[in-house]
C-alpha cells in the first residue's frame, strides 16, 4: 500500500476543500477549452460513490459531501485519464486538465463492451474525436478512417455497389468478404444479409466518436469481428445541443446532416438526420469508357432517434432509425436501392454489485439490385440486362450482460442472440430474353455466451482473459441441407508498464469464428462481367492468431509498434472456375487457408503551436497456404503496405489538416492476373471558426488529381478524381 500511496500522491494535482463540503468542477483541456461529455467519479477508499457527466459548459459537481482521502477520476474519449486527490482544506471548485491521449491510455467502451469508457492496454485499440474526423478532407467517414494502420475500405462507399463495401483490417479480408464488425452505439451496421457495411446510416452531424479494435474481437463481438471492431458512438448530451453541417461541392455533391438532443429531469431525447446526393464519376479511364458508361452516383437518406428515462438507478432506452440509398453503379442499366429499418428497446441499471443490461432490437428490409451483360471490352458500347433481385430480409436479436467492476478489476458475463432470415427472388433473361424465376429462402441462427474478467495483480501488470461460445445454425425452405457447428473462442492478453520510462509492453493471443453470410450460402452476384455462384454447404472460418507490441509515451511524443500473426482455417473466397473475353464464373468456396502475418506502426507527436504530426504505415503479407490450388498467392485486395501522415494545426480562430495516404499494389482476383497499381491521394481542409459556434470550410479531395485504381472486374475503374467541397458546421448553444 505504501508504494500505491506514494505514487497516487506523486503524480496527481491536490485541491483542498474543506472536509464535509460538496465538491464542484471544471474539466478543460491542455489549452483551457472545456470538455463537455467528460465522466467524473468521485472515488472514496477505493470505491466509487458517485459519478457525474459534464455539461456543454465543462462543469461538474457533486451533492455528496466529500471525504478527506477521497480523489476525482476525470475520463473522456481522446483524452488520458486524469486524476485529482482531495487533500481537506481550501476552496471547493476544482479544475481537472486533461492531457490528449497516447495511443495505450485512449478511453473507450469498445473493447469492453462496458458503460463506462476506460483505457485498456491490454489490446491495440484507438479513439478518433468527431473533431478529428470531419475536420479532414475526405468527405466520408470510412475514407477518413483510411488513416488507421491496415485500414482498407474497398473501394469508397461512394461509388460502391453495397455489397464490395467491406472492410479489411490486418489483412483479413478480400474477395468481397467482410470480416471486421461494425457498430453505432452497439448496433451493427453490417447487412445482416451479406455481412457488407452501411457507412452513411449514422447522420455526421451525430457523431461524438469512433473507436477502432484491430485483432480479432471474436470473444466479446462473435463470429463478425475476425478481424477487428470498429465503432461509431453517438452524442449525448446532457442539456439542449444541436449540430449542423452543410456543405457542396463538385460533382454536385452536396450533404445536409443535423442533430439535437436535450435532457430535462430524468428525461432525455434527440435525433438526427441525413441528406447526401452526389452524381459521382465515370469509373473507366476516359480511354476505356464505351456507350455503356454513366458516372457512378449515390444518394442516401438517414433519421434516427431515441428517448430515454431514469428512474433512481434503472433506465428505459427506445430507438429507431429509418435509412434508404439509390445508387447507379456506372452502366445505364446496373442500378440498386436499399431501404432499412430498425427499433429497439434497452433497460440498464445497478443490479446487485453491478451494471446490468439487456437489448432486444427488431429490423427489415428491402434489396433491389439489376445485373447486365457488357459487349467485349473495349469499347464497352452494349449492355443487355441479365437479372434482377429482390431481397428483403429481417433479423431478430437479443442480448444480456453484467458488468462488475471492484477497484482496477472488472467482470463481463453476457450472453446474446440473433436470427436473421431472408428471401432471395430473382428473375433471370436468357439469351431468348424469356423471363426465369427462381427464389432462394434462407435462415440462419446463432446463440452464444461470453466472459472476460479484467484484473491488475500488480500496479504495473494488466491481465485479461475472456472466452465465447457460439452456436450456429443454418437452414433454407428450398433445400433439404441444413448443418449446425459450434465454436469455443478463447482471448488472454497482457500488458506491463515498464518502471517510469512511459513503456508499455503487450501481447495477446486469440481464437476467431466467421460464420457464412446468407449471402455466401444463397445468392449469386455479378459485378461487371465476374459472376459468382453461391454454396449453401460453406462451413465457417476459424481464427488462431496472435500479436505483440511496445507502445511509448513520453512527453509530446507516442508511438506504438505491433507485430501480428493470424491463419484463418476454412477461408471463405471467390474461387474463378472459367474465363473469358466476356463472363468469368467464379463460385465461392471454403478454398485454402490464410495466413496473414505484418507490422504496424504509429506515431503522434504533440508540437508547439497548436500543431501535430500522426504517421501510420503497415507492412503485411496476406496469403493463401495449405494444399489448394491457391497456395502461395497473395489474398486479394490486400495491399503489402501502407503509409499514412496527418498533420493539423488547431488554433482558436483557425483549423488546418493534410491528409496524405499511400496503398501499395494490390490484386482483385484470386488468381493474381488483376494487378491494382499503387495509390497515392493527397487531402486538405482548412475552416476558420466564427463566435466560436460556426466553421467555415474548404476541403479539397485528391487535391493532385492522380489517377488510381480501385478494381478490375475486368475493366479498370478509377478511383476518386480531385473534388472540392465548401460548407459551414454549427454548433449551438
Amino acid at each position: 500500500m505504501l508504494p500505491l500511496l506514494f505514487a497516487l500522491l506523486l503524480n496527481a494535482e491536490t485541491a483542498t476543500p474543506a472536509q464535509g463540503q460538496p465538491i464542484s468542477g471544471t474539466v478543460v483541456d491542455s489549452q483551457a477549452r472545456v470538455i463537455a461529455g467528460a465522466v467524473v467519479r468521485l472515488e472514496v477508499a477505493g470505491v466509487v460513490v458517485a459519478e457525474v457527466e459534464t455539461g456543454g459548459d465543462g462543469r461538474f459537481a457533486f451533492n455528496q459531501p466529500s471525504a478527506v482521502g477521497a480523489r476525482l477520476i476525470a475520463t473522456a474519449p481522446g483524452f488520458a485519464q486524469a486524476t485529482l486527490l482531495i487533500a481537506g482544506g481550501g476552496s471547493v471548485d476544482v479544475m481537472l486538465t486533461m492531457q490528449p491521449a497516447p495511443f495505450f491510455e485512449a478511453v473507450q467502451v469498445t473493447t469492453s463492451r462496458g458503460y463506462v469508457a476506460q483505457p485498456d492496454v491490454t489490446v491495440t485499440a484507438a479513439v478518433y474525436p468527431a473533431s478529428t474526423l470531419i475536420q479532414s478532407g475526405p468527405l466520408s467517414l470510412d475514407d477518413a478512417l483510411e488513416m488507421v494502420p491496415g485500414f482498407t475500405v474497398f473501394p469508397s462507399s461512394r461509388v460502391a455497389n453495397p455489397s464490395t463495401q467491406t472492410v479489411t483490417l490486418r489483412g483479413l479480408g478480400g474477395s468481397g468478404v467482410n470480416r471486421s464488425l461494425v457498430l453505432a452505439d452497439g448496433i451493427p451496421l453490417n447487412d445482416a444479409f451479406g455481412g457488407w457495411v452501411y457507412w452513411d446510416k449514422v447522420p455526421q452531424a451525430a457523431i461524438d466518436r469512433v473507436e477502432v479494435l484491430r485483432g480479432g474481437g471474436s470473444d466479446l463481438y462473435g463470429a463478425d469481428a475476425v478481424g477487428g471492431v470498429v465503432q461509431i458512438l453517438t452524442l449525448r448530451p446532457d442539456r439542449t445541443l444541436m449540430r449542423a453541417l452543410l456543405e457542396a461541392g463538385t460533382l454536385e455533391t452536396g450533404r445536409v446532416s443535423l442533430f439535437a438532443g436535450t435532457r430535462h429531469g430524468g428525461w432525455s431525447l434527440g435525433g438526427a438526420g441525413q441528406w447526401f446526393s452526389t452524381a459521382g464519376y465515370m469509373l473507366p479511364p476516359a480511354d476505356e469508357r464505351g456507350l455503356v458508361d454513366r458516372p457512378a452516383g449515390s444518394a442516401h437518406r438517414s433519421v434516427f432517434g431515441w428517448v430515454s428515462h431514469q428512474a433512481e438507478s434503472w433506465t428505459l432506452a427506445l430507438r429507431g432509425d429509418v435509412f434508404s440509398e439509390d445508387r447507379q453503379n456506372g452502366t445505364v442499366l446496373q442500378v440498386n436501392d436499399t431501404d432499412a429499418r430498425h427499433g429497439s428497446v434497452e433497460l440498464s441499471g445497478r443490479f446487485g454489485e453491478g451494471f446490468l443490461s439487456a437489448r432486444a432490437s427488431a429490423s427489415t428490409q428491402g434489396y433491389d439490385q439489376t445485373f447486365s451483360d457488357i459487349g467485349e471490352e473495349p469499347p464497352r458500347d452494349a449492355e443487355v440486362i441479365n437479372r434482377i433481385q429482390r431481397i428483403p430480409a429481417s433479423v431478430v436479436e437479443a442480448s444480456v450482460q453484467w458488468v462488475r467492476p471492484w477497484g482496477p478489476h472488472t467482470l463481463l458475463i453476457g450472453a446474446e442472440g440473433r436470427s436473421v432470415e431472408s428471401r432471395t427472388s430473382e428473375t433471370r433473361f436468357g439469351q431468348s430474353r424469356v423471363p426465369e424465376s427462381s427464389r432462394a429462402d434462407g435462415r440462419a441462427r446463432v446463440g452464444s455466451a461470453f466472459v472476460r474478467t479484467r484484473f491488475v495483480p500488480a500496479d504495473r501488470l494488466t491481465i485479461a482473459i475472456g472466452s465465447r461460445g457460439d452456436v450456429w445454425r443454418s437452414s433454407s425452405d428450398t433445400s433439404s441441407f441444413t448443418q449446425t457447428i459450434g465454436s469455443i473462442t478463447p482471448r488472454v492478453s497482457v500488458a506491463y508498464l515498464v518502471g517510469r520510462s512511459g513503456l508499455t509492453v503487450r501481447g495477446s493471443a486469440y481464437g476467431g469464428f466467421r460464420s457464412p453470410t446468407l449471402n455466401e450460402l444463397y445468392r449469386s452476384v455479378q459485378i461487371g462481367n465476374d459472376v459468382t455462384a453461391p454454396n449453401e454447404r460453406l462451413t465457417p472460418e476459424r481464427l488462431r492468431a496472435g500479436d505483440a507490441g511496445i507502445a511509448l509515451n513520453r512527453g509530446r511524443l507516442s508511438a506504438r509498434i505491433t507485430g501480428f500473426w493470424s491463419v484463418l482455417t476454412d477461408t471463405i473466397t471467390n474461387v474463378t472456375l472459367s474465363t473469358s473475353p466476356s463472363l468469368n464464373v467464379r463460385q465461392r468456396q471454403n478454398a485454402a487457408r490464410m495466413r496473414s502475418a505484418g507490422i504496424e506502426m504509429e506515431a503522434d507527436v504533440r508540437l508547439p503551436g497548436s500543431l501535430s504530426v500522426a504517421v501510420s504505415s503497415a507492412l503485411l503479407d496476406s496469403r493463401f497456404t495449405g494444399g489448394s490450388r491457391l497456395r502461395d498467392l497473395r489474398v486479394p485486395q490486400v495491399a503489402h503496405a501502407s503509409l499514412g501522415v496527418d498533420v493539423r494545426y488547431a488554433g482558436p480562430a483557425w483549423t488546418a489538416s493534410t491528409q496524405f495516404r499511400l496503398t501499395g499494389s494490390q490484386f482483385d482476383d484470386d488468381v493474381n492476373t488483376r494487378r491494382l497499381r499503387r495509390a497515392a491521394v493527397l487531402d486538405v481542409f482548412g475552416g476558420r471558426t466564427f463566435a466560436r459556434r460556426a466553421l467555415a470550410f474548404v476541403a479539397v479531395e485528391n487535391i493532385l488529381d492522380r489517377e488510381y485504381d480501385i478494381s478490375r472486374t475486368p475493366f479498370r475503374a478509377l478511383g476518386l478524381p480531385r473534388a472540392v467541397r465548401g460548407g459551414l458546421q454549427l454548433t449551438f448553444p
